[in-house]
């Protein structure tokens, strides 16, 4: 009779590493996090710094240049610019949400598991969560680019409007 132990695989053997993998499921989603609310804070700050400018360069403008109008193309381009960054800025901070891991789905489905399935499961479903957390990550990049060319179009029809009213 053939040895059962033989022929049986030992639990694991073909993912050796597993507990070594298993050490980086944690720090994972805590790197997608602090990236999530780093992007965030950089769109809060662009909207920050283009209402400061906004505000700031009509009050400067009048202050220096005593003629200068304000019913102009250039005036009308930059407000136009700083709206379309607000619009684009607040509704890239609503954008996506970071997958975490749900206490309740592991009590429902992974409790009954062994431990290194638990490990295994954990790396491939923290994997699949640090991709989807990654494509938020990088549309709220792309929203944060717009409102930088948004921003500099501002500046640039600002100084020109100023240059020229004179």
């Amino acid at each position: 009779m053939e040895d059962i132990h033989k022929t049986e695989k030992v639990e694991g053997s073909e993912y050796p590493s597993t507990g070594l993998a298993y050490e980086f499921v944690k720090p994972s989603y805590d790197w997608m996090l602090n990236r999530f609310e780093a992007m965030n804070s950089k769109i809060q700050g662009l909207l920050t710094f283009a209402t400061t400018i906004t505000v700031a360069i009509p009050i400067f403008a009048k202050a220096v240049f005593d003629g200068i109008h304000f019913n102009s193309g250039l005036f009308y381009g930059a407000i136009i610019s700083y709206v379309l960054s607000t619009i684009i800025g607040t509704l890239g901070m609503s954008l996506g949400k970071i997958n975490l891991v749900h206490p309740m789905k592991l009590y429902n489905r992974w409790l009954g598991d062994s431990p290194w399935k638990f490990q295994k499961d954990s790396i491939y479903f923290a994997g699949q969560d640090f991709e989807d957390n990654n494509k938020v990550i990088e549309r709220k990049n792309i929203v944060r680019d717009i409102m930088i060319v948004l921003l500099l179009s501002e500046i640039i029809c600002t100084v020109i409007w100023m240059v020229t009213a004179n």
